[in-house]
């Protein structure tokens, strides 16, 4: 059904579908239903300061050509006029309403819950997704049924020629990147590879890997919960794909604000996000090798961002996150148990894929004086894992750490 959109019929029993929405629901042209078992699921988490760019999200998810989905939008917090404007452009679509802000991590989670999907996308609302998208997803997925979750080529919204990301990556020592982000689109990025996960802006996963993994931490509240996901299910034995044919173009960080016109609330958040990730959610022999090596590589970044006229901002931000994140030690340590219990994948798998995305970060060296700098350091702090790894592995230690 060709150019249009589709949701189940909201009921009394679905989490978020209040009595108002239902009666304030209009079925007009470019709405019908899924049915109880849709192909897609699309959860756009969304709040009152979203105005601005999420009427072209949604009516970027209308013009779906294919394999039209259920629809969840997710109101972190009093958001009427969102509402409003779901209804008016969407009016299929499943209100899921909180009455606080919770953060996106908690908004994205409870949708990615209540999708009913086989395949469930997760879809910022600063980004427009390209009528092909869900196509694209729907027929990497069949081509690659034993894939996990799937990334997008995410385009930048202000320069589509620009890379905002072509999945993420995460190196031993903690430190996460986004594949080819400020590089030129081309074709180095429009072939399918295997990478280590998908960001949230536009991501698809399947519903077994949300079943076995869980969603995401709501603890995190914003930024690197879905590098967070992504370590779990890697763990947990799920691979991801880039599937370079699903556009997407991005915002990017238009609820946070990022860099020098930001209020450094997003670096404490990814400073103080970092951390927790490798105490909670890091295998134990690869948190062994890798913790002195995380620490000398959070503490140079700290000090590049204390360096005038360097490109990184706001280090007194990241400090504090930092900080933040080490006081919390106890609690990301007590969380491991339920992170990483499920575990399916040995060490050796655990380095290799890890050492896939150190990889992935090296190609993306030399292209500017901090990439240049980025990749200097992971060269070395590569070498320092690789040594401490060889140690984990002789038999006297191994008999010690076990």
């Amino acid at each position: 059904m060709a150019g249009t959109l589709t949701a189940v019929p909201p009921s009394s029993d679905q989490p978020g579908d209040s009595e108002e929405s239902r009666r304030d629901a209009h079925w007009g042209s470019g709405a019908s239903y899924a049915g109880d078992a849709p192909l897609f699921s699309v959860v756009v988490p969304t709040w009152h300061g979203a105005m601005e760019w999420l009427g072209e999200c949604l009516e970027g998810i209308r013009a779906q050509r294919e394999h039209v989905p259920e629809v969840l939008v997710v109101f972190d917090g009093p958001a009427e006029e969102a509402r409003a404007l779901t209804r008016r452009i969407l009016p299929a679509a499943r209100h899921l309403p909180f009455r606080d802000q919770r953060g996106f991590a908690a908004a994205a989670s409870a949708g990615l819950r209540a999708a009913r999907g086989r395949l469930v996308a997760l879809l910022n609302d600063d980004a427009v997704a390209q009528p092909d998208w869900l196509e694209s997803m729907a027929d990497a997925a069949d081509r690659h049924p034993n894939v996990g979750s799937f990334a997008s080529r995410v385009l930048r919204a202000d320069d589509p020629s620009m890379l905002d990301s072509a999945g993420h990556g995460l190196t031993r020592w903690g430190e996460p990147f986004a594949l080819g982000h400020g590089s030129p689109d081309g074709p180095p990025f429009h072939v399918e590879r295997p990478v280590f996960g998908a960001p949230a802006c536009a991501a698809v996963y399947r519903w077994e890997l949300l079943r076995d993994v869980g969603a995401f931490d709501v603890d995190f509240g914003a930024y690197l919960e879905d590098v967070d996901l992504s370590l779990r299910a890697q763990v947990m034995g799920f691979s991801c794909l880039y599937v370079p044919s699903a556009r997407v173009f991005h915002r990017g960080s238009s609820s946070y604000g990022w860099g020098p016109d930001g209020d450094g609330t997003a670096e404490r958040l990814v400073a103080r996000n970092r951390v927790r990730l490798m105490l909670k959610s890091m295998p134990r022999n690869a948190l062994r090798a890798a913790a002195i090596p995380a620490l000398a590589s959070i503490a140079a970044d700290l000090a590049w961002r204390a360096v005038p006229g360097s490109d990184a901002h706001h280090g007194a931000a990241a400090l504090v996150g930092t900080l933040e994140g080490l006081r919390d030690a106890r609690a990301s340590v007590a969380a491991r148990g339920p992170a990483l219990g499920g575990r399916r994948v040995d060490d050796e798998a655990v380095r290799r894929v890890l050492g896939d995305a150190e990889a992935h970060l090296q190609e993306m060296g030399g292209a500017g004086g901090g990439r240049a700098r980025r990749l200097q350091l992971a060269q070395r702090l590569a070498r320092w894992v690789d040594r401490r790894e060889e140690r984990i592995k002789h038999p006297l230690f191994a008999t010690e750490a076990s």
